[in-house]
């Protein structure tokens, strides 16, 4: 949003958190113009939660660092396993070839080891302490919940949506290989569908149908 969008919005992109409160909910209109709830109540840690998930720069230098890090472990580990292939090779056979060896085994163990680190590492999906609170919460009658429970129906709301983009794909079978990955994908999307169903009742908002059937 640019500077003069958010001015008529009623906000500037350096307002504090909270300084425009919301009639109803305890949540707080972040300088992006948006709505969001913090779990545990607006607090001094708030807005460093809020950058840390949604600011981009800040998303941007997380990143790097985390890059960084864990380039930084995997050559600390390379670095280590050279030395203990080399280590081996000197107590076995006490010559620079078996040295030679030694090393170059441990190298290609350590690299094989940092490669299995890095893929291995998964972005967490989970939901944050701060999330974006959909159009739905905002508009409920609900007056003075508390903050957790705005944040409950904010993740059940928001991960039936997503759910449902990708959910009539992630179920189709073309081969039998795909049935186990299949039943899972469904499994997952009922447990979210239901968390949905519970938040959306407590709202008291229309509830919309399944994206799939939620039993084969």
């Amino acid at each position: 949003m640019r500077d003069d969008d958010a001015a008529r919005a009623g906000h500037t992109p350096d307002a504090p958190l909270g300084a425009t409160p919301h009639p109803r909910l305890p949540v707080f209109q972040a300088p992006d113009g948006g709505w969001y709830v913090d779990r545990d109540g607006l607090t001094a840690a708030t807005e460093r939660r809020w950058r840390h998930a949604f600011e981009l720069l800040t998303i941007r230098r997380h990143a790097r660092l985390a890059s960084l890090a864990g380039l930084l472990r995997a050559v600390l580990l390379l670095v280590g396993c050279v030395a203990l292939g080399a280590g081996v090779g000197i107590v076995v056979g006490d010559l620079s070839e078996a040295v030679v060896v030694g090393a170059t085994i441990g190298a290609l163990v350590g690299i094989w080891f940092a490669l299995l680190t890095m893929l291995g590492t998964r972005p967490d999906s989970a939901p944050g302490p701060v999330v974006r609170v959909p159009e739905e919460v905002l508009l409920t009658q609900v007056t003075g919940p508390s903050p957790r429970r705005v944040w409950l129906w904010s993740t059940a709301l928001d991960a039936e949506a997503r759910a449902r983009e990708t959910i009539g794909y992630e179920v189709e079978v073309e081969r039998p290989a795909q049935l186990a990955s299949a039943a899972r994908a469904r499994a997952g999307y009922a447990a979210t569908y239901r968390a949905y169903v519970e938040a959306a009742t407590d709202l008291g908002l229309p509830l919309r149908a399944p994206a799939v059937p939620l039993e084969p």
